[in-house]
């Protein structure tokens, strides 16, 4: 018995209250959430507000937003600019580590070395490539501050070791990395998290996987409301389906689904349409995924 209310407030700070800052004449616009319970009798007798206050104090003034730490900040431009260990090594310890789950990069466990490929990439691999510092942050509980950037990498031109040979091919990728900084103010870890497979795609380094062929031929004929005699052809016969969907909830196999959009696409909503938005392959699960969009 329970309402939800998603709101949002705008509001100029000009007049005193107590308990607030003096009027600081700057502006807020923020979101919240209301759930409010409801008893037997129709009235409410509990209210739990969420809501990113410190956000909002951040825009109207109240408080300061806690800043990047500068030795972070520094290491990260140094970085991604290819200046190598000797320009990242006056921000972080000498023995600071570095961790990512991305092929390229998976024998790189210090930032003296992930200083040195990143140099590699911009000086060697890809002259002139770029980046874009797309949003910073600083968590002080943790003490970690967390770089989220796009990177552009230039035709891939120059041999480097541990990458294949020039492709002559361009990427654009972005990248999250989280530094911790240590009681002295220097980065003591850094974590890259990155889709490595989608930028080597980009670049020639590996070939996407492509979907199979049976899941695609079915994809489009469920679409088109083709039904099981055309589906057949591409699945198991026992082929199962599910769907956290109440008008599918009872339908439990590829058949029934089929001959279910069948229905749709020819009595229900004759003339109807789709679209596929995309499609991926994961080769390790074996899943083929579709991204659609349906007009009826």
């Amino acid at each position: 018995s329970t309402a939800v209310f998603i709101g949002t407030f705008r509001g100029t700070h000009t007049g005193h209250l107590d308990r607030l800052p003096a009027p600081t004449h700057k502006s807020m616009e923020t979101e919240y959430v209301y759930s409010m319970h409801v008893n037997a009798n129709g009235k409410v007798d509990k209210i739990t507000k969420v809501w990113h206050s410190a956000w909002a104090a951040a825009q109207v003034g109240w408080a300061l937003p806690v800043g990047v730490p500068a030795a972070a900040e520094h290491l990260f431009h140094a970085c991604e600019s290819g200046q190598g260990w000797q320009g990242v090594m006056h921000y972080c310890t000498h023995d600071a580590v570095f961790s990512a789950q991305a092929e390229p990069l998976q024998d790189i466990t210090a930032v003296r070395e992930y200083a040195e490929w990143m140099k590699g990439i911009a000086i060697i691999a890809m002259p002139g490539c770029s980046y874009e510092l797309n949003a910073q942050a600083f968590d002080p509980d943790t003490s970690t501050a967390t770089f989220f950037g796009t990177f552009r990498g230039t035709p891939h031109t120059g041999h480097l070791d541990g990458l294949p040979a020039p492709t002559h091919k361009s990427m654009e990728t972005q990248y999250v990395y989280n530094m911790h900084v240590n009681s002295h103010g220097k980065v003591d870890k850094i974590t890259k998290v990155w889709h490595s497979a989608w930028a080597a795609a980009q670049v020639g380094w590996t070939p996407p996987s492509s979907v199979p062929v049976n899941a695609e031929h079915l994809f489009h004929a469920c679409e088109s409301g083709k039904g099981w005699q055309e589906i057949m052809q591409y699945c198991t016969p026992d082929a199962v389906f599910s769907a956290q969907a109440e008008p599918l909830k009872e339908i439990t196999t590829v058949h029934g689904y089929a001959e279910w959009m069948k229905g749709i696409a020819i009595i229900a909503m004759p003339g109807c349409s789709y679209d596929l938005n995309a499609h991926s392959f994961d080769p390790e699960t074996s899943t083929a995924t579709f991204f659609g969009t349906f007009r009826g």
